[in-house]
């Protein structure tokens, strides 16, 4: 299962248009009132995006506004209609303490925090203060804030971020003030006799 995460962002770091595709990023396309050529497109191992109407476009390291308008204009070319939209996005994977742990796509100006919340949130014994992402085997943020955008970090396709869990201290803070309370009640007792 594969969902789609569009948040607002922060005008900070790198923009939408500067975003380049990836194989495995996906372009989502909506063309009012035809569902036969709106949907989620992903790009192949050779970076070549290939959509209905269009076919074959080579994405493979321009920058999403060059893409965008090469996009736009061949859709020009065989439809009147104003409204189409193209949104490129990113998959990941979100792992860890979180309630639906899977592989999303999100677009590249949302928030490191937006694709925590695609996978529904982390556990009650998960933290969004400790997210670590990973690519393969290394570690290419091992603490990354929940304020980040994914276009601000090095998160490519395929990238995991994981939620980790609180600390133990932290997840057991209950039982241990009321363990300390009981034990202080019980030598107060014991005291007075």
């Amino acid at each position: 299962m594969v969902a789609f995460v569009s948040i607002a962002a922060s005008n900070s770091g790198l923009q939408a248009q500067d975003f380049a595709l990836r194989p495995a990023d996906a372009v989502r396309v909506y063309v009012p009132r035809d569902t036969g050529l709106s949907g989620t497109f992903t790009v192949d191992l050779q970076s070549v995006l290939t959509l209905p109407l269009v076919g074959r476009v080579e994405v493979g390291g321009k920058p999403w506004s060059q893409v965008n308008l090469q996009l736009m204009t061949a859709y020009r070319r065989e439809l009147r209609e104003p409204g189409i939209t193209l949104t490129p996005m990113r998959r990941v994977i979100v792992l860890g303490a979180v309630n639906k742990p899977g592989s999303y796509l999100i677009e590249p100006t949302a928030m490191l925090s937006g694709a925590i919340a695609a996978a529904e949130g982390a556990l009650a014994d998960g933290t969004v203060r400790r997210v670590r992402v990973t690519r393969g085997s290394s570690i290419i943020q091992a603490d990354a804030s929940r304020g980040f955008e994914i276009a601000d970090m090095p998160i490519e396709s395929g990238d995991q971020i994981f939620v980790l869990q609180r600390s133990w201290f932290a997840r057991n803070s209950n039982f241990l003030i009321t363990a300390l309370l009981s034990l202080t009640g019980i030598v107060v007792t014991l005291a007075l006799r």
